[in-house]
C-alpha cells in the first residue's frame, strides 16, 4: 500500500502543472475586478465625494497582441456603473469601452499586477446603491457587483471621519504623497500597508486625538496606535491621516477596523475592515478543519495527522501554511504553483462534480480529477440501451483510463476500479 500511495503522490505532484484540457466548462471563471468605494469631504457645496475604484487583476483577462503598438498586448473590456437611490431610480449612470495593456505576459507578472480605474461623483449625503459590471467581450465573461453606501455630511460636523482607505504602497514625488490603494482590501502579500483617511475639525479646539484599534476575527485587539493632530497654530479643517500597520502577527480572516477621534469638546467614530486571506485558497482560514481533510489527495497520512494534532487553530493554521511551503516550487516568489493548481482543481471539482449530499472534491470524480488534472478525452453515454449512465476518462500522458458509473441515476458516478476505495480508505483511516 505503500508503494501504490507513493505512485499516487507522484503523479498528483507532476500533474499539478497545467495539462491540454478537454473542455474550458472545467475551469471556473474568474472574477475581473475588486471593488471599493469610498467617501470624504468636497467643496461641492453640500454634496460629497464618492470614489469608485475599480481594479483590474491581470491575470484574469485574455490579452491579444497589439496591431499598431510594437510588444504590446491588449484587453478590452466594457465598465458599468449604475447609482441608485433610496427609491431605486437611477441618478448617475456611466458606461465606457476600456482597456488594459502590458509588454509582459509571464504568468508571475499577470498574476502580480493590476490596473486601477477611478470614478469621482459627487453626491447629496443619503443611502445608495452602487452597481458595477465588468464585461469582456473576447471571452463573454462578466462579473457584477452591488455595493450598499451611505453618503456623509462632513461639511457641518464639529468632528469627523472619512472612509478608510487601505493603501499596500506610499511613496513620495517632489515631497507629494503617492499612494496605491488595496482595492480588494486583502493583505495577504503586504508586509506593511496603511490606514489612509481624513479628519474633518470643523471647531476651535487646538488638538484632536486619534486612536485606532484592530480586532482579530474573534473580535479580540490585535493592534493599537495612538496620534495627536497639533493644529494650535491655526485651523486645519482637512487632516490626512496614514498609519502604518505590520501583518507579520496577522492571522487568517478578515479584521475589524475601529477609529475614534476626540478634541476637548467633541468625539467622532469610524469603522472599516480588511481581510488576510491567502488569494490561493477555496475557504478561509476559520474552516480550516476542511482544509486540512481537502489534503488527503497529496499529503501523507502522517502528515495529516500532525496537524489536526494541533492544540489551537492558530497553530494548525501553521502547520497547514507550513506543510504548503515545503511543496513551494517557487519559494522566493509570492506565488506557490503546486498550491495554486491544487486549489483550482478543489474549486472546479467542488462545482462541477458535488451534490446535494457530497461536497465536489469527495466524490470519485473529483478525486480523479484532483490528483490528475483534466482528461485528455471524455466519452460520455448517458442513455445507453440495457446499461447504466457512465464515462470513461482517458490521461494520454499517464496511460490511464477511469470508468465511472452512475449506479443511481441521480448523477452520482463511482469509479468501477476499486483500487480508489483502497486509497481514499488509508487516507481516510
Amino acid at each position: 500500500m505503500r508503494i501504490l500511495f507513493t505512485i499516487l503522490l507522484s503523479a498528483l505532484l507532476l500533474s499539478l502543472y497545467p495539462v491540454p484540457a478537454v473542455s474550458q466548462e472545467f475551469l471556473r471563471k474568474p472574477e475581473l475586478f475588486n471593488l471599493d468605494i469610498l467617501n470624504f469631504y468636497s467643496t461641492e457645496g453640500t454634496r460629497s465625494r464618492v470614489d469608485v475604484y475599480v481594479e483590474i487583476p491581470l491575470k484574469n483577462m485574455e490579452f491579444k497582441k497589439s496591431k499598431t503598438i510594437k510588444n504590446t498586448y491588449i484587453s478590452k473590456f466594457d465598465l458599468n456603473i449604475d447609482v441608485k437611490d433610496k427609491s431605486g431610480d437611477i441618478i448617475y449612470n456611466n458606461v465606457s469601452k476600456e482597456e488594459v495593456s502590458t509588454q509582459q505576459t509571464g504568468q508571475e507578472y499577470l498574476s502580480q499586477n493590476s490596473q486601477i480605474l477611478t470614478r469621482n461623483l459627487f453626491l447629496p449625503p443619503g443611502d445608495y446603491e452602487v452597481f458595477v459590471s465588468v464585461y469582456e467581450p473576447s471571452t463573454k465573461n462578466k462579473t457584477e457587483k452591488t455595493r450598499e453606501l451611505k453618503v456623509e455630511d462632513y461639511s457641518t460636523p464639529p468632528l469627523s471621519i472619512s472612509d478608510v482607505m487601505i493603501v499596500s504602497r506610499l511613496s513620495s514625488n517632489d515631497g507629494k504623497k503617492i499612494i496605491t490603494p488595496d482595492v480588494g482590501r486583502n493583505v495577504a502579500a503586504i508586509d506593511t500597508f496603511y490606514l489612509f483617511y481624513y479628519v474633518y475639525k470643523n471647531n476651535d479646539d487646538e488638538k484632536v486625538e486619534l486612536n485606532c484599534r484592530i480586532l482579530d476575527p474573534e473580535k479580540k485587539e490585535v493592534y493599537t496606535k495612538t496620534e495627536v493632530i497639533d493644529v494650535s497654530n491655526g485651523i486645519s479643517f482637512q487632516n490626512q491621516v496614514f498609519m502604518p500597520v505590520p501583518t507579520a502577527d496577522f492571522g487568517y480572516g478578515k479584521y475589524t477596523i475601529e477609529i475614534t477621534a476626540a478634541s476637548s469638546n467633541y468625539n467622532s467614530t469610524a469603522d472599516s475592515w480588511f481581510e488576510n486571506l491567502s488569494l490561493d485558497l477555496p475557504l478561509p482560514m476559520k474552516d480550516i478543519d476542511v482544509l486540512v481533510e481537502q489534503l488527503q489527495y497529496i499529503a501523507k497520512g502522517d502528515e495529516m495527522d500532525y496537524i489536526r494534532r494541533a492544540k489551537t487553530d492558530v497553530d494548525k493554521q501553521k502547520r497547514f501554511l507550513d506543510f504548503w511551503k515545503k511543496k513551494d516550487p517557487s519559494p522566493n516568489t509570492k506565488r506557490n504553483e503546486v498550491m495554486q493548481e491544487y486549489y483550482r482543481r478543489i474549486n472546479a471539482a467542488n462545482k462541477f462534480f458535488g451534490n446535494v449530499y457530497t461536497a465536489g472534491w469527495r466524490t470519485d470524480m473529483g478525486m480523479v480529477y484532483i490528483i490528475f488534472g483534466e482528461p485528455n478525452n471524455i466519452e460520455r453515454h448517458p442513455y445507453e440501451m440495457d446499461s447504466k449512465p457512465y464515462e470513461v476518462w482517458e490521461y494520454y500522458q499517464d496511460n490511464k483510463q477511469f470508468v465511472f458509473v452512475d449506479n443511481t441515476g441521480f448523477g452520482d458516478y463511482r469509479l468501477v476500479s476499486p483500487i480508489w476505495d483502497t486509497f481514499r480508505y488509508e487516507n481516510y483511516r
